[in-house]
Parts: structure tokens; sequence; C-alpha cells
């Protein structure tokens, strides 16, 4: 019964994610909810976040929703500042890490509001590898120092700097946030802070979710997938507003 439980959450996790944002609030709540140990619960969740958005980033790319010219160096520079920002920043606290989060996100729904962001034709990858390179080091700082609802921001940030149309900063962001996490993975795994037992009965179903949502979001077009944006944004800002109220 457990498993069959652990399956269909799972299963949601991995969809909602894939789709858009929210699968690891779902998996960390059902991992401290079977009373799992904090820093097991985080490494044994980074591991499920991987697996969801490395089936998610490959199912955009397949779908030509992954931006292959600047994902290298996002993905790259975006270790970095993580690595940056776990190790040499001072955590920010929480009501603070609010304050800051709330500004992006509603960058991010005025953006998605706005409709889709006009790229300049006079600006290519190959001549904006520094650009490129410096904001995947600003992402992965992110990452690394609040890391809160970091696909919307991320994808906020891909659409804003570089006029990614929403389907394109979602699938891009996948592989940011699948290199991140399998970076912090290894870590935790090296340190013994992963629940084996559990990532059998999480790993497939997250990864047959992330697969489905991909598809979902892939069907859905950037129009109606910004939607599911502003929704999620609104929904997220609201919570994080209530908390500092």
């Amino acid at each position: 019964m457990r498993t069959l439980v652990l399956a269909i959450i799972s299963l949601s996790a991995g969809f909602i994610g894939s789709l858009m944002s929210g699968g690891s609030i779902v998996i960390f709540s059902l991992l401290t909810f079977l009373g799992i140990p904090v820093q097991s619960a985080v490494g044994t969740l980074k591991v499920a976040i991987a697996a969801l958005t490395l089936v998610s980033a490959v199912t955009y790319y397949r779908g030509h929703a992954l931006d292959v010219k600047a994902a290298p160096y996002l993905v790259t520079f975006s270790i970095a500042g993580a690595l940056a920002g776990s190790y040499f920043f001072a955590s920010i606290p929480e009501g603070a890490a609010g304050i800051v989060v709330l500004p992006l996100l509603f960058a991010g729904i005025y953006l998605s509001l706005k409709g889709e962001v006009e790229r300049a034709p006079s600006k290519s990858w190959s001549a904006n590898r520094l650009r490129v390179s410096g904001v995947g080091f600003v992402i992965g700082a992110y990452i690394g120092i609040l890391g809160i609802a970091s696909t919307l921001i991320v994808i906020a940030a891909l659409r804003g700097f570089f006029g990614m149309d929403i389907l394109k900063a979602n699938g891009t962001a996948k592989a940011i946030i699948f290199s991140n996490n399998l970076v912090a993975a290894l870590v935790y795994g090296l340190g013994r802070k992963i629940n084996g037992e559990l990532l059998l009965p999480i790993l497939v179903p997250i990864c047959v979710g992330a697969w489905l949502g991909a598809r979902v979001a892939l069907k859905l077009g950037s129009e109606k997938l910004r939607w599911v944006y502003v929704i999620l944004g609104s929904a997220t800002a609201l919570k994080l507003l209530s908390e500092l109220l």
C-alpha cells in the first residue's frame, strides 16, 4: 500500500514538475511525512529532481523546445554559480529571502501577461557568450543561495534576458535545474545522505510523470503554457506574501 501511494504521488510530482514547477515541494513533503531525516530527505529529493528534470529536458529537446546554443553555457556557469553561492555566501534569512524572490516572480508574471518577448535580432548566442555565461552564473548563485521557486525564477530570467518563448525557456530551465541537482545529489551521495530504499518506488513513476508533463506542455504550446506560469507564479507570490505579512 505504501509503495502504491509513493508511486501515485511521485507520478503526480513528475507531471506537475515537468509541466512547469512544483514537483520538489510534493516529493519533499512526502519524504518528511514518512519520517525521513531532513538531510536524507533533501539528498533523496535531489536525486528525484535530477531524474525528473533529465527526462523532462530530453523530452523538451526532442520537441525542439530547448535552446541548444545557450544551454551548455548556462548549465556550466550555473553549476559554478551554485557552488559559489553554497560555499562562499551566507544564508539569507527566510524573511529576507521572500523579499528577494517576490520582485523576480512579479517580473516573470508581468512578462507572461505581456506576451512573448522580442529577442533583439542583432544579438546572437555566439556574440553573447560572455553575457549568457554571466546570466548562467547568477542563476546558479540564486539556486545555491535561495532556491525558492527555482524553475519559475529561471524561466523569468531566460525570458527577460534573452527573449525566449516560455516553452523554450521552460525546457532550457529544466536542463539547468537538472545539472545543479545532479551535482547536489552527488555531494549528498558521498555523504551517505540518500535513502536508497525509497529511490526505486519514487524514481520510476516520477520519470513517467515527467515524460507525460513535458508532452502535455509541448501540446499546449507557448501561448497556453504562459497562463500556467501566471497561475503558479501568482500562487507562489501570494504564499510568500502571506508569510511576510
